[in-house]
């Protein structure tokens, strides 16, 4: 689908369940033939077993021929026999039946989205979405078909305009009323529309167009616990959110063709052979942004609208990770993962987990995970690991105004690589009060993290944000890291309960500019850790300066028992190295600190600013 690029496709994300479906006549309306994988307002379903209508229910079984009816400002998303998703739209209805090598999708009112993944498809099969005056055949297909009722029928009875809209793959369109005409091939961003039984138009679906056909089809994730036997069907790891097979639908996104060309990779290993069924919640998510370039309306101080998680107002509980990518899967957005305002965010791991091989990569500029202001409640941001790398152009994380509280790292890397070239902090706190019982980034062995062309900190802390952690800054063993700038504290505290920085096991770390730039009544604090502790044969070079002081009214506090025999001193900073190393090799200083006019540098007594042991080595200065 490489047209669409730059303009606005959708992805619907797709669970996995088994294809194989026994064969039985249409009549048998006791036959389960899908499930509701997400409920937002009201619903009702009308069934042969039921004397009336009844509430629909998340995650309650879809049955043959049940007639789905949805309310005002409501949405309901059902997964039909793991190889297409549909998307109900408010006010709509449809009936839902199924005959040998045929799904029939009756669209009596309404607005529907569809995705249907070919590889799930067998040898003939064909889902039909049908209106009064038209009958959509899909085979792998991303489609959104909406019936509009008019008047001026005859007898008083309204007249249907059916348009049908495809964002991937191709749909044959044909007449009911004349089913020997040969059908209208409508292809990937193209629309269908007919007005009773007028002739038929066809025209590209521009990328006004495009955003405007998915209105009234998005809605929050459905999050919750189920029963035992029902997460153990689960054939993906975070049962709440989908990202499972994403690259069948959207080849300009996840990589190799898909979908309606008929030359899609085959389904996941963990998808074949399945003989049980696996069920993910999957909005309808906008992938492609009309403008990469531009943020949105919102630019880089505001949301874009164009999220694949949004959420305004709403209180959020999710026991996994927010978004996870594994199995090395490919994902390359061009819009955020996370736009939240006035909400609170309980999220049981990771806001973004990626792993297993998993390739993630922002074309965006927008930051991919933004809050404002909003509580969040997490085990992490971001944790990478199983050889999974990740490569961004923009902010990782931007808080305005939120409180943060994290049960691990910010960041952290087991495994993999990441690079990251965006002209603003990686981590961007405006305001914020953030605790984190770990630290801001914790990088393991044969880890790569590469920001050395961004010209922005690791960290940025503004406008009186706050931030406190519970062990170092930064904790590199054995890997390698790159940096522009560590942090930057402009009119902010950071508190730091650890070391400032901390490398051992062979790690090495290089910094293009300064370490700590502490601006505008700023104060740094350091207790029970030294600003800089290496061990283990590591070693940091750093071309700036340790602490650059900008402005007034700024304060280093350092307090630990890190000294022991006695530290030496290198300009005003106490350092520690062990007996018999050569001070003068182990540490080497050009100018650590700048511009200490007007500014408070306090290190307790026997306290150690830098401690350097095991063959480590620091060199800062040109």
């Amino acid at each position: 689908m490489k047209r669409s690029k730059g303009l606005v496709p959708v992805l619907l994300l797709l669970a996995v369940w088994p294809a194989h479906v026994a064969a039985q006549t249409a009549g048998d309306s006791s036959r389960n033939i899908g499930v509701v994988t997400t409920l937002a307002g009201d619903a009702t379903v009308a069934r042969a077993s039921l004397s009336t209508p009844r509430a629909l229910r998340f995650k309650d079984d879809v049955f043959l021929r049940d007639r789905i009816s949805t309310a005002e400002r409501s949405i309901v998303r059902v997964l039909l026999g793991g190889k297409a998703l549909v998307t109900v739209r408010e006010l709509s209805a449809l009936t839902i039946t199924e005959d040998t090598g045929r799904s029939t999708i009756d669209l009596s009112s309404g607005k529907i989205a569809m995705g249907v993944l070919r590889q799930r498809m067998r040898p003939g099969e064909v889902i039909e979405i049908r209106t009064p005056n038209a009958i959509a055949a899909i085979r792998g297909t991303v489609l959104v078909v909406e019936l509009i009722a008019e008047p001026g029928g005859s007898a008083g009875a309204p007249r249907y305009t059916t348009k049908v809209h495809v964002l991937h793959g191709l749909v044959e369109v044909s007449d009911p009323k004349n089913p020997g005409a040969p059908p209208a091939q409508v292809g990937a961003l193209e629309s269908w529309s007919r007005t009773g039984s007028e002739p038929s138009a066809l025209v590209p679906l521009s990328p006004t167009a495009a955003e405007q056909v998915f209105v009234g089809l998005h809605a929050a994730p459905q999050i919750a616990e189920g029963p035992s036997e029902f997460i153990q069907s689960v054939t993906t790891r975070e049962h709440a959110k989908a990202v499972a097979v994403a690259e069948f639908l959207a080849p300009e996104v996840a990589g190799a063709g898909a979908g309606g060309d008929g030359n899609g990779p085959t389904a996941p290993p963990s998808a074949r052979g399945a003989t049980t069924p696996g069920i993910t919640d999957a909005p309808v998510l906008p992938m492609i942004a009309s403008n990469p370039s531009q943020p949105g309306a919102g630019g880089p101080g505001g949301p874009t609208g164009l999220a694949r998680f949004s959420f305004s107002g709403q209180p959020v509980t999710q026991p996994g990770s927010l978004y996870s990518l594994s199995r090395g899967l490919t994902d390359a957005p061009a819009v955020p993962i996370l736009e939240a305002t006035n909400s609170s965010l309980t999220i049981g791991q990771s806001l973004m987990e990626i792993s297993g091989g998993a390739t993630f990569s922002s074309t965006g500029t927008a930051p991919l995970l933004y809050l404002d202001p909003t509580q969040l409640s997490a085990t992490s941001l971001l944790t990478l690991s199983g050889g999974g790398s990740v490569s961004l152009v923009g902010t990782l994380f931007h808080d305005q105004g939120g409180v943060l509280s994290l049960q691990s790292d910010f960041l952290r890397l087991s495994g993999g690589g990441f690079v990251g070239s965006g002209a603003s902090a990686l981590v961007d706190l405006v305001g914020s009060t953030a605790a984190s019982a770990g630290g801001l980034l914790s990088v393991g062995a044969n880890a790569v993290m590469d920001l050395v062309n961004a010209s922005a900190p690791l960290l940025s802390l503004t406008r009186s944000a706050a931030l406190a952690t519970g062990s170092s800054l930064a904790d590199i063993s054995g890997a390698s890291v790159k940096l522009g700038q560590l942090a930057s504290l402009t009119a902010s505290s950071l508190t730091i309960q650890g070391h400032g920085l901390n490398l051992t096991g062979g790690a090495s770390m290089t910094v293009a500019g300064d370490l700590f730039r502490i601006a505008n009544g700023s104060t740094l604090t350091i207790t029970n850790g030294a600003l800089l502790n290496l061990s283990g044969g590591s070693s940091l070079t750093v071309t700036g300066a340790l602490i650059n002081f900008i402005g007034t009214g700024n304060a280093l506090n350092i307090t630990n028992n890190l000294c022991g025999n006695g530290c030496a001193m290198i300009g005003r900073l106490p350092v520690f190295v062990p007996a018999g190393v050569q001070l003068n090799q182990a540490i080497i200083l050009s100018s650590p600190i700048l511009n200490l006019t007007g500014n408070t540098l306090n290190i307790a007594a026997g306290s150690a600013a830098i401690v350097v042991t095991g063959g480590a080595q620091v060199k800062q200065g040109p």
